[in-house]
């Protein structure tokens, strides 16, 4: 495992977050020590006095690739190693990476980049900073394919440095990777690396391999050797091993000579032959062994199988088989133990060592780490490969035994009892992450593979399994498992056309096919649930899924007794929306950007509104009082900048707070804007066609051309004309700016050293043979992460590839009118006016996945780890998170046993769809004190009320101007219903019901009031019916007034004595003809009738009250002071105070405050404050003239840092709220003495993070029996469970 790495400079946090960006967690110091242990002082020097190759070596100004080659078992792992150690000990800094065949985890070009990556950023600081740089800006590239990684870290970034130190790589057994072509060719792209890269090849020589390298001399230049040579390191090797051998030296070098004349320069039969004679008791025994060796590995190999196959007993013949084939097939070595675990219960071994030794005829061995491998890649091939053998090993089959292990126990019932006490076997971790790995190498017409998936996905073990994923932090291999079952069952059915119907066995594949679905969801939309409560998938996960999903039919019903129960909502099947976050009413969205854990929207008005993005919660709205064209975050993630018309405004995203204001030139528009030079300038393309540089150490900053060189045309271009830019696009690097034209070609120009590069001629097809050029007007230009290649659309819709150095232009017709590259750099996303979203393979320019949804969309972006994508429609941002990313981003997990049936069958990538259909969303939601009844009231100005404890639902009527209904209030005795629409409209209906029926479907609304009122700036606040139903109050920022229902006529109107502090109103508890009033300091009581003033109390503000979040002692320097005419408050005071909540709680015997205060620096800080009624209400309505200050209950400060929003407080004093991970929690309130004992809270149930949504918690209610009503699409889900048990998680 990886720690603090040796002599690195850097901080324990730095080398953290390269291990979080690089997904590493083994660096290849195991193997070159395994390797270097079996050298021999005195062999592999050789290499060294070559001259062909001490020429490469010392050659290090220019950058080059050596190619080590020789058969199988010549001993060129260890001359790597050997290599590698001589670098070292001369100082030279050397990389180095050992695939290994039997160790799927160390075969794929990913990890070898992987590993690369890590250890140059070990050795150079600036690399290593350009990682962390990364990190930070949350990428992650465990799953990314090998070229993406290849342009973005090492051609994008290593390349680009200016280092004169060269760097050595050696890269052992390339002939065992996955795609060693592949390889091959990305090393074809070093010449153009700055700094001198000296790459060392070692493998078997094949016709593939060495045509490929044949190519490569084309671009780089290639030296190649062999290790033919080794002669003399055989003979030392075979002097050391016969020297334990007993007999006259005569006698032993007569035996040294007859193995060397044999041995073909083979390690390995040297080894094999030498173990053998040194068994020998005689001499003549020694001869006669040397006799009997077969020269060469085939025919030794053959000798050693027909040993195992000889044994007397059957049984052991099949034990030796059963070794060979979890040896071969183990998705990677197996430890002792392990191996011994996985071969229980039918296979009880004693001692493990033994038995290898005595039944696999050499063939297996334990190696340094304990490991149990095979003794050589050939061994493997000569078992799997050569036909007719007793021992053969068939890998399908292989693969089909090892998944049934694997099944069987997942399938065992003391599985979670062991899990919870964290007891089970080691295997267990092997079986629950390997099974699709071998699944997806068995023959897909097996019946028996398809009956243990079925008994599997139908019972209680899979969700044992998902829980023991969660809690050992494996829950990403859901991705791969998802993909392997889809493609099972698309193989399974290509394969049932040729049996008759009733062997097709179609139910059993349905039910494979819907968990292929749910595995990729459930990590989608409640993998950091999981993370941290991973027993919630047996009581909770269930019912949150849709009802179609194979995890809810079989599992929420099950749990539905005594748990959690959820109505409302019609939630049929899994859709790909996380969230659909607002910008406001009246807003309309203009740009998104996404960077580290955070993104911002701009909106047309210039307000950009910054959301976390794991929580989607809505951080700040910043405003920069104008239209703004640019909008961008620095490279840290610590800062946004924002250009507008007339000025450039660099905010803190940690606090909000303005960092820079700068005037902008005059005359110019921002097209695009980037922070670069580690975040201290700012560069801005803009459309007089100029790139400005803002400097952030220069006082004070100012805009300045960077070079007026930049962008200025000389020559002239027939047909065109050359306008303003209508965009223009940095790359990541800023080393390269494109600027696109309507009449002028696209053109990309160098910033540092100012020049034209290229200009895109578009390639001419039938679609423009009517054209007199190839010049094409472009409409959009991204770069792609690799800062070489540009990604655009022609104004005719057409999506286009271009290489600007090489001058290669692909191009697909997509009707697209946005384009957005993923920062890994596989997918393209576009998007076009009718609201669809199209997905491609960037390499291949194929369609993967289409969004359907009839809004249309202005803006669209990738999330920084590519595995969601935002777009914008109207005034809302969408996070949309398609199953195709997670499973196009598993790209290491593949198979490569060349010799299954699975492995030589490649499945055509076809394009999943979504389409959106969404409900008119819920504005308004009022709920009865004294029923089960609540309302709604949507944007379009319809209003419903639901019975919660049926489910029924009547319209009880439709605004005739459709406008939205903001707000809605109940009249005490549930008999009438107030709404407020957006225009000013006030109606209030009465609600009469049959005296024999009770059903909502019964309930008539008859209209007794309408008004309408003059809407002032911020709109109606609220609205309230007194307990008599004979008035209605109704409130804004600067008025409040009370109408009576029966004049239909204003019975009192009065001003706000303190305009723009926001109160909120409730009826009396007690006092029918009274109402109280309630700001962040003061509660006050009115008549209903005049709104008569009848008295006040201040509220103690110095108890601890701020929920949410851990403060600094700057973040909340005291209570607010109010203002006077002769004081008023400074800037840095300049505080909003408003009432978020205000209530009767729902056991009658509290009063509920929430207020928020927001500052111009600070973070918004909320405060929760609990009143006994008892005390609250002595106090106001006592005698004493000037009361004591209102005493809230202490509660303890662990508690309020967990509050996130307070629901209110149910009978028996249990107080409800969400806390900061959105869970339903509860906590005890013992009694209502000043301080509350301090109880811990239960947690009872989360939210999906795909419910949340500001809107949606704003609203969000309890009732009184313990119900919590949240809106969603329209819908409002009723979510019950017993709110005074212990927690579902208990049980």
């Amino acid at each position: 495992m990886i720690g603090k790495a040796p002599g690195a400079n850097h901080t324990i946090e730095e080398t953290q977050k390269i291990i979080d960006l690089l997904a590493v967690s083994e660096i290849p110091e195991d193997d070159f020590r395994f390797f270097l242990e079996r050298w021999m002082p005195g062999t592999c020097e050789w290499l060294l006095s070559e001259k062909v190759f001490s020429t490469w070596l010392q050659q290090s100004a220019t950058s080059g690739v050596f190619w080590l080659h020789g058969p199988p078992a010549s001993g060129k792992s260890i001359m790597s190693a050997y290599l590698i150690n001589h670098l070292k000990d001369a100082g030279i800094d050397c990389q180095y990476y050992f695939f290994r065949f039997g160790d799927q985890t160390k075969r794929s070009l990913n990890s070898l980049l992987r590993s690369l990556a890590f250890q140059i950023a070990e050795k150079s600081p600036e690399f290593k900073t350009a990682l962390t740089r990364l990190s930070d800006d949350g990428l992650r590239i465990e799953k990314t394919d090998a070229r993406t990684i290849w342009q973005r870290l090492f051609v994008s970034l290593l390349f680009k440095l200016e280092v004169d130190t060269p760097l050595y790589w050696i890269i052992d057994a390339t002939d065992e990777s996955d795609s060693p072509q592949s390889l091959i060719e990305l090393l074809s792209g070093i010449s153009s690396c700055k700094i001198p890269l000296r790459v060392l090849i070692v493998s078997r020589r094949s016709t593939s391999l060495s045509s490929a390298i044949h190519r490569l001399s084309n671009s780089v230049r290639l030296d190649d050797m062999s290790t033919e040579n080794n002669s003399h390191d055989i003979h030392l090797y075979v002097e050391a091993e016969m020297q334990y051998m007993h007999g006259t030296p005569e006698f032993r070098s007569s035996v040294s000579q007859k193995v060397l004349n044999r041995a073909s320069g083979n390690f390995l039969w040297v080894h094999l032959a030498s173990k053998e004679i040194l068994q020998c008791n005689t001499q003549n025994d020694i001869e006669l062994a040397l006799e009997e060796l077969p020269a060469g590995m085939e025919p030794l190999y053959h000798r050693m199988e027909a040993n195992v196959a000889k044994s007397n007993k059957a049984t052991d013949v099949e034990l030796a088989k059963r070794l060979l084939i979890w040896t071969i097939c183990s998705r990677h070595p197996l430890g002792v133990e392990e191996f011994g675990q996985a071969l229980q219960p039918e296979s009880p071994i004693l001692d493990l060592r033994h038995t290898i030794s005595q039944l696999c005829g050499q063939f297996v061995v334990v190696d340094n780490k304990d490991r149990v491998v095979m003794i050589h890649q050939t061994a493997r091939e000569y078992l799997t490969k050569t036909p007719n053998l007793r021992c053969s090993i068939d890998i399908a089959n292989g693969h089909e035994a090892l998944l049934s292990r694997c099944m069987l126990l997942l399938l065992d019932p003391a599985l979670r009892p062991a899990i919870e006490r964290s007891e089970h076997q080691q295997f267990v971790t092997y079986a629950a992450t390997s099974w699709a790995y071998h699944l997806n190498l068995v023959y897909a017409g097996s019946d028996s593979s398809l009956t243990l998936l079925t008994r599997f996905f139908q019972g209680y073990s899979v969700l044992v399994w998902l829980h023991y994923l969660a809690s050992s932090k494996q829950l990403r291999s859901l991705a791969f498992t998802s993909q392997v079952l889809a493609r099972f069952v698309q193989k399974r059915r290509r394969l049932d056309p040729s049996k008759i119907p009733t062997l097709h066995r179609l139910q059993e594949l349905e039910t494979v096919e819907r968990w292929a679905t749910d595995l990729v969801k459930l990590l989608g939309k409640f993998g950091s649930s999981l993370f941290e409560n991973p027993s919630s998938i047996y009581k909770l996960v269930p019912h949150f899924c849709p009802r179609s999903s194979a995890v809810n039919r079989q599992f929420a019903k099950e749990t539905a007794r005594g748990g959690l129960n959820i109505t409302g909502v019609t939630n049929t099947s899994w859709d790909d929306s996380m969230a659909r976050l607002s910008v406001g009413h009246g807003e309309e969205a203009q740009k998104v950007v996404a960077s580290g854990r955070h993104f911002a929207v701009l909106t047309f008005n210039g307000i950009i509104v910054l959301w976390d993005a794991i929580a989607f919660e809505e951080r700040y709205r910043l405003t920069h009082q104008e239209h703004v064209t640019g909008l961008c975050f620095s490279t840290n993630n610590e800062m946004i900048a924002s250009c507008g018309i007339y000025s450039t405004k660099v905010w803190r995203v940690s606090s909000g707070r303005q960092l820079y204001n700068i005037p902008n030139p005059e005359g110019s528009k921002a097209l695009c804007v980037l922070f670069a030079k580690d975040d201290t300038i700012l560069l801005m393309g803009s459309d007089d066609r100029n790139v400005r540089t803002l400097s952030f150490c220069t006082i004070p900053a100012a805009w300045q051309i960077l070079d007026s060189k930049i962008l200025r045309e000389q020559s002239t271009i027939d047909g065109t004309y050359r306008n303003s830019p209508c965009c223009m696009a940095f790359n990541a690097s800023a080393s390269q700016v494109a600027v696109a034209y309507r009449g002028f070609p696209l053109s990309v120009w160098a910033i540092e050293n100012p020049r034209l590069i290229s200009r895109c001629r578009r390639t001419i097809s039938h679609r423009q043979r009517k054209m007199s050029n190839a010049w094409t007007g472009v409409d959009r230009v991204v770069w792609h992460p690799n800062g070489n290649e540009i990604l655009g659309l022609y104004n005719d819709g057409c999506v286009f590839k271009w290489q600007p150095l090489q001058d290669e232009n692909e191009e697909l017709y997509a009707n697209a009118s946005e384009i957005a590259c993923s920062p890994e750099g596989s997918i393209f996303a576009t998007s076009n006016v009718d609201g669809n979203v199209k997905l491609y393979n960037y390499h291949h320019f194929a369609l993967v996945y289409q969004l359907t949804w009839d809004n249309p969309v202005v803006d669209l972006t990738f999330s920084p780890d590519s595995g969601r994508f935002y777009d914008l429609r109207g005034s809302v941002c969408n996070v949309w998170e398609p199953n195709v990313l997670i499973r196009l981003s598993d790209t290491d997990e593949r198979g490569s046993e060349t010799a299954s049936e699975a492995g030589s069958t490649t499945l055509a990538s076809m394009a999943s769809e979504s389409r959106v259909e969404l409900l008119e969303p819920i504005i308004a939601l009022a709920v009865s004190d004294r029923t089960m009844y609540y309302c709604t009231g949507n944007d379009e100005g319809v209003v419903h009320i639901y019975d919660s404890l049926t489910g029924q639902k009547q319209e009880l009527w439709r605004s005739s101007s459709l406008m939205t209904v903001h707000h809605l209030a109940w009249s005490t005795n549930a008999d009438k219903l107030a709404c407020a629409e957006a225009g000013g409209k006030i109606s209030v209906c009465s609600l009469t019901t049959s005296a024999l029926e009770t059903k909502i479907a019964k309930r008539a609304a008859t209209m007794i009031f309408n008004a309408t009122i003059q809407v002032e700036t911020g709109g109606i606040s609220q609205i309230l019916l007194d307990p008599s139903s004979r008035y209605l109050l109704i409130t804004s920022q600067s008025s409040t007034q009370t109408w009576s229902l029966e004049e239909s006529t204003v019975a009192t109107f009065i001003m706000s004595k303190r305009p723009g502090v926001r109160q909120r109103w409730i009826n009396h508890p007690l006092l029918q003809n009274r109402l109280l009033a309630c700001d962040s300091t003061t509660l006050t009581a009115y008549q209903w009738d005049s709104l008569t003033e009848l008295s006040s109390v201040d509220i103690d503000t110095t108890v601890a009250s701020a929920t949410g979040q851990l403060l600094q002692p700057e973040d909340f320097p005291g209570p607010p002071r109010r203002p006077s005419l002769g004081n008023p408050l400074t800037p840095s005071e300049n505080t909003s105070s408003s009432v978020d909540k205000f209530m009767l709680t729902q056991d009658g015997d509290h009063l509920l405050l929430q207020t928020s205060e927001n500052g111009p620096t600070r973070k918004p800080i909320k405060h929760l404050r609990i009143f006994p009624i008892t005390t609250s209400l002595s106090s106001l309505d006592g005698p004493l003239s000037t009361p004591l200050p209102l005493q809230p209950l202490r509660l303890p400060p662990e508690l309020l840092v967990r509050i996130e929003i307070p629901l209110g407080i149910i009978p028996k004093h249990r107080l409800v709220f969400l806390d900061r991970d959105y869970w339903i929690c509860t906590w005890q309130i013992s009694g209502t003495a000043p301080r509350a004992a301090a109880v811990a809270p239960t947690r009872h149930y989360f939210l999906p993070k795909d419910w949340i949504n500001a809107e949606s918690l704003t609203l969000c209610t309890i009732m009184k029996d313990g119900a919590f009503l949240y809106p969603r699409n329209g819908e409002v889900a009723v979510i019950r469970c017993d709110l005074e048990e212990d927690g579902l998680l208990q049980g």
